[in-house]
């Protein structure tokens, strides 16, 4: 089977981040065929140059969405709603969050084989690291279910481009939701209503044998300051290495 997939990004004040993931990206993967990327940015008022220095270099747009660092809602989900029905002509869909980082060879080459394995399954997404080493403890897995069981997760997420797929993303987007039960609210998180639609038509998400490591969050001004600094250093200690990588192939070959 001839591959097409269509890669999308999403920059939010996080342009270190996201350079760090485009030049891992690329240093990790000899060949994907035809890979395209495209980068969106909301507006974003922190230092970006090195992020566009490095997106031209490979070709990779950085396109200015609709919305903006100030915009009252997260309006990652509708970016990837319009970029899917935008690109109605690949066979894979490669949802990338700005804050992960490629740590295994061939990891997107992996992910489609795998996929493609699955005649069940609708997606499959990495396994997930802080540290690029291990992957997250099995007791935060299971006490956070969003991380894996319960959705496919967007940070870095291959999914199948089915008909079925298209109109679910259509008719019911890939945005955060909250959910008005008569005694409770519940809240899904981005992809988790397009998951649980998916699971109605007995398709699944599956897990891969590949790893990815991931900052989470430093989209949001959640974490401590000490903790911002620590998620920093380490960005910028991989960036000063990959920065000094100098064989990068194209992931389109």
């Amino acid at each position: 089977m001839h591959h097409h997939v269509e890669a999308v990004t999403v920059n939010h004040n996080t342009s270190p981040y996201m350079e760090l993931m485009l030049r891992s990206l690329f240093a990790t993967h000899r060949s994907v065929p035809r890979l395209s990327i495209t980068v969106f940015d909301n507006h974003s008022s922190d230092d970006i140059r090195g992020l566009k220095n490095y997106a031209a270099q490979k070709g990779v747009p950085v396109v200015q969405s609709d919305w903006t660092t100030e915009t009252e809602h997260n309006s990652h989900g509708e970016i990837l709603r319009r970029f899917v029905l935008e690109h109605p002509d690949c066979t894979h869909y490669l949802f990338l969050d700005a804050d992960i980082c490629f740590v295994e060879d061939n990891t997107v080459g992996t992910m489609l084989a795998e996929l493609e394995r699955e005649a069940g399954a609708f997606g499959i997404g990495a396994r997930l690291s802080w540290d690029g080493v291990a992957e997250l403890p099995e007791e935060l897995r299971r006490h956070n279910p969003d991380l894996y069981e319960a959705r496919l997760h967007p940070c870095c997420a291959l999914v199948k481009n089915t008909p079925l797929f298209r109109r679910v993303v259509q008719d019911i987007g890939l945005s955060c939701v909250n959910y008005l039960w008569p005694e409770r609210t519940e809240y899904l998180d981005t992809f988790k209503l397009m998951t649980k639609v998916m699971g109605t038509h007995d398709l699944m998400h599956i897990r891969s044998s590949k790893m990815v490591m991931h900052f989470f969050c430093v989209s949001y001004d959640w974490d401590p300051d000490q903790v911002k600094a620590q998620k920093a250093a380490q960005r910028d200690a991989l960036l000063h290495k990959l920065r000094n990588h100098t064989d990068e192939p194209a992931p389109g070959g």
